[in-house]
C-alpha cells in the first residue's frame, strides 16, 4: 500500500465547484460597515486609555512638570495601553475582556425563555413545527442530502457537486408580500466518529484535508408578524393569519431550493428539539459553565469564533473544516441590510443589500480549540451568548450582536457550503487531491469491491473510524480474525462464524455494514450497507447491483477505479505505516 499520491489514471468525470462568475459580473465583496481604524482600536479601548493618559498628565502638571514631560507621560500611557505585547493582547484589550466577562457573570448570563416548539397542522395533511423567538416566529427545515458523489479535497478547498445555493437563499428574504426577518444556514459535521484508536488513526491520515464525513444542514427562518401586518391580515389576521403567513413563506423557500435540485423537510416540534439536542450534545443550557474562552460541560469545550470576510471563502472554510474536533458547526445568518436607499432599490429592484453574520464553533475535549486562521476572530467573554445566537431557540437578556458584513446576494457565490458529508477518504487522484466518497449509509446500500483483501480491509477500517458497525461473513477467517483482534472492539468489527452466538446476534442487530468475502450475499439487510468482495468481476449476473464499485487495477499496485452512478474516478489508495499495522495480514496475503 503506497504512501504517495503522484501517480494514477485519468478521471473521466469529476465534481464541479460552484460556478465561477464571469469577469463582467464579478460578485460584490462583503465588507464591514466599521471604519478600519475602529476595527483595530475600538473606542471601548481607546476612551478608557485616553482618560488614564489625561489623568496621568494632570498629575504631572500638579508636580510642575514641563510641557514635554506632560506630553511624554500622555503619549507613553497611550502607547503602553494600546500596543499589543509580544504574542499577547494589549493591556487595554486584556482588561476589556476580563472586566466584561466578570461583569456579565455577576449579572447572570443570558438565559433561554421556555418557549416550547409546537406543531401546526396543514390543510393537506402533516404538520410544521414552530416556536417563538421573542416576537418572531421560527420555522426550521432540514436539507435532505443524497451523497453518492465524489468530493475532491485539498488543504485550500473542497470541490463537490452538492453545495448550498446561498445567493438563492438570500433572495428568499423578500418574497412578494412577505419579508423574513432572517435566515440562518446551520451546517454541523464531524470528521470522525469519536476518540477511539481507529478514529485517531484516521484523523492523522486526513491531516489538513477538510474532510467532514458526516454533515447535517438546517435552514432556520424567522418571521416578524408585525413587520408583515398586511400579509398577515390578508390571510385571516391574528394567530391564524400569522401561522398561514409563516407556512406560505416556508413553502416558498422549500420550492426555491427544490428548483435548485435540493430537497428539504420541514421539521416537526419534536424534530426541532432533536436538532437542538444534536447541536448541544443533549446538554441543558443551564448546565454549561462559561469560561473566558469557551463554554464547557463534562470536559468538552465549545469554542466559538466570528468569521470575518477573509475567512468566508474556499481557503477559510477549508481551514475551518480541517480542524480536528468532535464536531464543527458553522452558522451563517442572512438579514436584509438596514437603511437602504429607496432610490437605489427603485433603480435596481434585484440589488437589495444583505447583512451577513458568520460564526463557527469547535467542540473539543479537555481544552478550548485555538485555531490560527485568517479571518477567524476570537470572542472572549461572549462564549455563552455566542452559543445561544447559533441555536434555534428563544432568548432573553442582553442579546449577542456580532459584527455583520454588508454585500449583495451574489457576494455569497464564493462561500462553499456543502450539503452532505464527504464520506471516507479513498485516496488521491492524479493531481494529488484527496478523493472521498460515502460508502456507508442510507444512500449507499450496496458496495462492490473487486480486488484484493487489502483494498476491502482498508475500506472497512476507515468505515469503522467513521462509526460503522461491521459484521463479516467470510471463508478466510484467519485473515479477518487478526484485524478484529487489532481493532479490539466487537461492537465495531465482528466475524460472523467466529463470534460467540450471543455476541453474533447482538452484532447483527446493530450492524450498519454487512461484508460478504468469498460468500454470496444472503438475506436482505434493510438498515445496513452490503459490501461484496470479489477477486474478479462477475462472469454472470448474480443480481447484485452496486451503488458504488471499487475495482483494483490488476496491473498497477494501489490503483483503484471508483465507479458511481455519475462519476468514474481513478484513485491511488494511500495508507500510513500506523494504518498498515491493522492490515498486515492482508498485506502478507497480497504478497
Amino acid at each position: 500500500m503506497g504512501s504517495t499520491t503522484t501517480d494514477g489514471g485519468n478521471r473521466d468525470t469529476a465534481p464541479r465547484s460552484s460556478p465561477a462568475p464571469s469577469a463582467e459580473s464579478a460578485p460584490t465583496p462583503l465588507h464591514s460597515s466599521y471604519f478600519w481604524l475602529f476595527r483595530i482600536l475600538p473606542l471601548r479601548w481607546v476612551i478608557p486609555v485616553a482618560l488614564v493618559a489625561v489623568a496621568a498628565s494632570l498629575v504631572a502638571v500638579i508636580f510642575d512638570a514641563s510641557v514635554w514631560v506632560v506630553a511624554g507621560v500622555c503619549a507613553g500611557v497611550l502607547v503602553l495601553g494600546l500596543t499589543p505585547l509580544p504574542r499577547r493582547k494589549s493591556p487595554a484589550a486584556w482588561l476589556d475582556e476580563e472586566i466584561t466577562f466578570r461583569w456579565r457573570a455577576f449579572r447572570n448570563r443570558s438565559a433561554t425563555v421556555d418557549q416550547a416548539p409546537f406543531d401546526v397542522p396543514l390543510p393537506e395533511g402533516g404538520t410544521y413545527g414552530m416556536r417563538w423567538d421573542g416576537s418572531r416566529l421560527l420555522v426550521m427545515l432540514r436539507v435532505e442530502a443524497h451523497p453518492r458523489t465524489v468530493t475532491l479535497l485539498s488543504p485550500q478547498s473542497l470541490i463537490s457537486d452538492d453545495m448550498m445555493p446561498l445567493p438563492e437563499i438570500a433572495h428568499c428574504l423578500d418574497q412578494f408580500d412577505i419579508e423574513l426577518a432572517s435566515i440562518d444556514v446551520i451546517s454541523t459535521g464531524a470528521r470522525t466518529a469519536g476518540p477511539g484508536r481507529v478514529s485517531q488513526l484516521y484523523e492523522q491520515i486526513l491531516g489538513r484535508l477538510p474532510a467532514v464525513a458526516h454533515r447535517t444542514v438546517w435552514v432556520v427562518l424567522r418571521l416578524d408578524p408585525l413587520a408583515n401586518a398586511p400579509a398577515v391580515a390578508r390571510r385571516g389576521g391574528g394567530a391564524t393569519g400569522t401561522l398561514r403567513t409563516a407556512i406560505i413563506a416556508t413553502q416558498r423557500v422549500a420550492n426555491r431550493l427544490a428548483a435548485q435540485g435540493i430537497s428539504t423537510v420541514v421539521l416537526s416540534a419534536a424534530e426541532i428539539t432533536a436538532a437542538i439536542n444534536q447541536l448541544t450534545r443533549h446538554t441543558p443550557l443551564e448546565e454549561f459553565t462559561e469560561t473566558p474562552h469557551s463554554v464547557e460541560r463534562d470536559g468538552i469545550h465549545y469554542t466559538t469564533y466570528r468569521m470575518a470576510p477573509e475567512a468566508l471563502g474556499p481557503q477559510g472554510f477549508a481551514a475551518v473544516w480541517s480542524t480536528p474536533t468532535l464536531a464543527t458547526t458553522v452558522t451563517i445568518r442572512l438579514q436584509r441590510a438596514a437603511a437602504q436607499s429607496p432610490r437605489d432599490l427603485a433603480a435596481k429592484p434585484g440589488a437589495a443589500g444583505i447583512e451577513v453574520t458568520a460564526l463557527v464553533r469547535f467542540d473539543t475535549r479537555d481544552k478550548p480549540a485555538v485555531v490560527k486562521a485568517d479571518g477567524l476572530v476570537p470572542l472572549p467573554g461572549s462564549q455563552f451568548r455566542a452559543l445561544l445566537y447559533t441555536l434555534p431557540i428563544a432568548r432573553r437578556g442582553r442579546q449577542f450582536s456580532p459584527e455583520t458584513y454588508l454585500g449583495k446576494p451574489d457576494s455569497l457565490l464564493t462561500l462553499p457550503m456543502p450539503i452532505a458529508g464527504c464520506g471516507q477518504l479513498i485516496g488521491a487522484d492524479t493531481s494529488g487531491q484527496g478523493v472521498a466518497l460515502p460508502l456507508v449509509g442510507h444512500q449507499v446500500r450496496r458496495v462492490e469491491v473487486i480486488g484484493s483483501l487489502l483494498v476491502a480491509q482498508q475500506m472497512i477500517l476507515r468505515a469503522i473510524a467513521l462509526g460503522a458497525s461491521v459484521v463479516v461473513h467470510t471463508n478466510r477467517h484467519d485473515a479477518w480474525r487478526q484485524m478484529a483482534a487489532d481493532v479490539g472492539v466487537p461492537q465495531s468489527l465482528t466475524i460472523a462464524a467466529w463470534s460467540a452466538a450471543g455476541q453474533q446476534a447482538s452484532a447483527h442487530r446493530s450492524a450498519t455494514v454487512i461484508v460478504y468475502d468469498g460468500i454470496p450475499p444472503t438475506g436482505h439487510h434493510s438498515d445496513a450497507t452490503t459490501v461484496l468482495l470479489r477477486n474478479a468481476p462477475a462472469t454472470m449476473d448474480d443480481h447484485f447491483d452496486p451503488d458504488v464499485t471499487l475495482a483494483e487495477d490488476p496491473e498497477t499496485a494501489n490503483l483503484v477505479t471508483v465507479r458511481t452512478a455519475g462519476v468514474t474516478t481513478r484513485v491511488h489508495m494511500v495508507a500510513t505505516p500506523d494504518e498498515m499495522q491493522y492490515l498486515h495480514t492482508a498485506l502478507a496475503l497480497a504478497r
